[in-house]
């Protein structure tokens, strides 16, 4: 009886879960979460240019990272030469990759983002506020949210992980159910916002990178 229980609740989860109205509704439902993921964004966003713009130090290790991420765009063998489709399909690959890294690290998905935030801070200050624009704003509209929406998803994932740990250890009854379904919803629309983005930044961004650098 109790099996045949857990199974329906199971059951009601993942429609849950799966339900796209859930699934949009996930950001206002952990609203608390997502402001302070989104002020983490923010602040660091901020902080880097500062530190870029007057501290040496910062500007060269801006140096440093932008190569490492050029040699890494490299790794993904896109060039302005070729289709569109394989360039959509690598941007997916990496960030899915991305996706799920921020999903499971849970907390540390922080540190993600604060690195995500250094990095635009730099393109900002190395190539200026219009090329920024362009090669930024069409995708990075979409993306960034999505970057936030994902590192929220392994916040709470994290705080449900605890819970039941706590639960187990101490024999409480913490909310894990909740935190484990808002989880996996915000984890699938930040899934969806970096499909979006993809395609954007695959046909959009990069007819504007080959106007600009041809």
């Amino acid at each position: 009886m109790k099996d045949a229980y857990l199974m329906l609740v199971l059951i009601d989860a993942l429609k849950e879960v799966f339900d796209l109205k859930e699934i949009l509704k996930s950001p206002l439902k952990n609203k608390k979460v997502v402001l302070f993921v989104s002020l983490v964004f923010i602040l660091s966003l901020a902080i880097s240019y500062v530190l870029i713009a007057n501290v040496n130090y910062f500007s060269y290790l801006g140096d440093i990272v932008f190569q490492n991420f050029q040699e890494h765009v490299e790794n993904l063998k896109i060039s302005l030469d070729e289709d569109n489709l394989s360039i959509i399909l690598a941007i997916w690959e990496n960030n899915l990759i991305v996706c799920i890294l921020n999903y499971i690290v849970g907390i540390f998905s922080l540190f993600v983002v604060a690195f995500n935030s250094y990095i635009l801070s730099f393109v900002l200050y190395k190539f200026g506020v219009e090329s920024f624009i362009y090669l930024v704003l069409p995708h990075g509209i979409i993306e960034i949210p999505a970057l936030i929406f994902s590192a929220s998803s392994g916040v709470l994932f994290n705080i449900g992980l605890v819970n039941l740990l706590i639960n187990i250890k101490f024999g409480e009854k913490k909310e894990v159910l909740y935190y484990i379904k808002e989880s996996l919803k915000l984890l699938l629309l930040s899934i969806i916002l970096f499909i979006i983005a993809g395609i954007i930044e695959g046909t959009i961004t990069f007819k504007i990178a080959k106007i600009m650098f041809s």
